[in-house]
């Protein structure tokens, strides 16, 4: 896996420092990615659903593969 970096203030990389714990850079900043995609596709649920009666297909009939397989292609 090819590696690269990343510049940031000292005070940023000091604050995620204390947040990180004992876990290494990667397993950390995934972690910090998977809750900030988890909470996107949180608005974006709450969003769909709030418009579903402007639609022509009601929300439950959606089929959304957002999540798990990787897979957001048809079936």
């Amino acid at each position: 896996m090819k590696r690269g970096t990343i510049t940031i203030s000292l005070e940023l990389k000091k604050k995620l420092d204390a947040l990180r714990g004992g876990k290494t850079w990667e397993e950390f900043l995934t972690e910090l990615l998977n809750t900030a995609l988890e909470a996107k596709l949180g608005e974006l649920e709450a969003f769909l659903r709030s418009t579903a009666d402007k639609r022509d297909i009601p929300f439950e009939k959606l089929e959304l593969r957002l999540r798990g397989s990787g897979d957001a292609g048809p079936r």
